[in-house]
């Protein structure tokens, strides 16, 4: 079967370099446009020369595909480049470790930069990451010892833009994986100074970073991290297609119709950081069109889980895994409340929708685009989600593998609601652009990837870790401003969770 990316050709590739007589970048749009407006009979043509292959001269660059270029290799998630070099921006956090040793894995040559911000917002708070991390020289030696994986790490603040800008001249990355930016609702919510905060670091580090792209490296693609939050909960329920509306998106409206195809869908942002992602958005999207960059934004439901083949690799692989209020994600901090019997919270009556992904499915996601760059001047979205749930669903489920795997007597509690959402509503999400255009298909269901992170929270030594921290667990950050911890409405008690 051939792989899903077998027939793009250089077009799509970080390696082109466009030697075209027309400074086709400057007409805004897109190459098939572009061609039929020149006419058929027309001698100018869009012409290119490869980086990597500077024997062929110049070319057509639709006239090689990555299966037949010699410079692609096969791989389970499509063609990649051989030894391509992808740059991870915060790369010490959850996701960033983990796609680092991902991605050396199967041949990449991976960078990256972190200032080290989430381990001192997290020391903020007065907690850690319940699985112990090590220093990054250590993560770093380990990676090389353990899976010969050989990282280039710089620390560096995505705001410096004067060293960014050497590094990526030194590197020259042909993907750019960018994480580094603040990935809370509740740390944006506290007070002034830390939406603030959050913004200039998300907003204008995102924006500093396409004027290098620019600059330095326009053929790279850039994997922007989104998230569905982005959309919010419309409760009208109508679809949250991907990013973008589909070319049969129609508008009836005082008897007329128009075309909403290839528009932005709207957004509707649910806290200060959710605002930051919308403007990155709206930033990237417009970098694409003035400058032809490649971009994919990954709008990401919920990760959760702890394994990879890589970070179980050996204990100091491990990536950080945080349950505090403001960066503990919901179903990791489910599964570290029920480990140290906290009945398990949920907000208002608990039936709020949302997307999520394992973290071992998320990693392929984002190697499968990685194998797939854009077009230059393609603004792509995909919604990166294996499924969606009620909240109390999820609680059902922690609770159901804690009982009859690990024995726990897990219960689960209704709280007061620190946000301000609905606590019912329709959700509409589409996410079939991953499976069709990208061959994926989630390998882990959400039963085993709780049952793994059971049995890695269980250890005594980190369970310890999550008793030292587990007051720090409900939430005192509400949306309103007021400072006091979350009551409980009710414990369920008697709450049946079917096998």
């Amino acid at each position: 079967m051939s792989l899903h990316n077998a027939n793009l050709t250089c077009w799509n590739c970080p390696a082109i370099d466009l030697a075209g007589k027309v400074d086709f970048r400057a007409c805004g749009q897109a190459v098939e446009k572009f061609q039929k407006s020149l006419g058929e009979n027309s001698e100018v043509h869009i012409m290119a020369e490869c980086k990597r292959r500077p024997e062929l001269g110049i070319f057509d660059p639709m006239s090689i595909t990555f299966e037949e270029c010699p410079e692609w290799k096969e791989t389970p998630f499509g063609y990649i480049l051989k030894d391509m070099r992808v740059m991870i921006l915060g790369i010490d956090g959850y996701l960033g470790w983990t796609l680092a040793l991902w991605l050396g894995s199967i041949g990449c040559q991976v960078s990256g930069i972190d200032n080290y911000n989430r381990r001192d917002w997290v020391m903020e708070r007065g907690a850690h990451s319940v699985i112990p991390i090590a220093r990054m020289t250590d993560r770093l030696h380990a990676a090389r010892e353990v899976l010969g994986i050989d990282i280039n790490f710089r620390k560096m603040d995505i705001m410096d833009r004067s060293h960014l800008k050497e590094f990526l001249e030194e590197v020259k990355p042909e993907a750019i994986v960018h994480y580094a930016e603040c990935p809370s609702a509740p740390y944006s919510m506290i007070d002034a100074d830390h939406a603030i905060l959050v913004q200039q670091n998300n907003v204008l580090g995102t924006l500093g970073l396409l004027f290098l792209m620019r600059d330095i490296c326009p053929e790279t693609s850039l994997l922007k991290l989104g998230t569905m939050g982005e959309y919010g909960t419309p409760l009208t329920g109508r679809p949250l297609f991907e990013g973008i509306f589909p070319a049969d998106a129609v508008l009836h409206w005082h008897d007329q119709e128009w075309s909403l195809g290839g528009e932005l869908t709207p957004r509707d942002p649910v806290s200060f950081y959710h605002v930051s992602k919308v403007q990155d958005t709206f930033n990237v999207y417009e970098a694409c069109k003035y400058w032809w960059l490649h971009s994919y934004d990954i709008m990401q439901g919920v990760i959760y889980g702890v394994r990879t083949e890589q970070v179980a690799a050996d204990p100091r692989l491990r990536t950080r895994l945080d349950i505090d209020e403001w960066f503990g994600t919901v179903m990791n901090r489910f599964v570290a409340q029920a480990v140290v019997g906290i009945p398990l919270t949920l907000y208002g009556a608990g039936e709020q929708l949302r997307g999520f992904i394992a973290l071992e499915d998320a990693m392929q996601c984002m190697t499968r685009l990685i194998c797939s760059p854009p077009e230059p001047g393609q603004y792509a979205v995909v919604n990166q989600m294996s499924g969606y749930y009620s909240l109390r669903e999820l609680a059902e489920t922690v609770t159901r593998v804690g009982r009859k795997e690990f024995h726990l007597p897990v219960k689960i509690q209704r709280v007061e609601n620190p946000r301000v959402e609905a606590d019912r509503h329709p959700f509409v999400p589409i996410y079939e652009r991953l499976p069709k255009d990208f061959g994926f298909e989630p390998k882990v269901p959400p039963e085993e990837a709780i049952y793994n992170m059971f049995e890695l929270l269980t250890q005594p030594e980190i369970k310890e870790r999550i008793e030292q921290k587990k007051h720090l667990i409900l939430p005192r950050t509400w949306w309103s401003g007021v400072k006091k911890q979350v009551e409980s409405i009710e414990v369920l008690e008697e709450v049946e969770v079917p096998d």
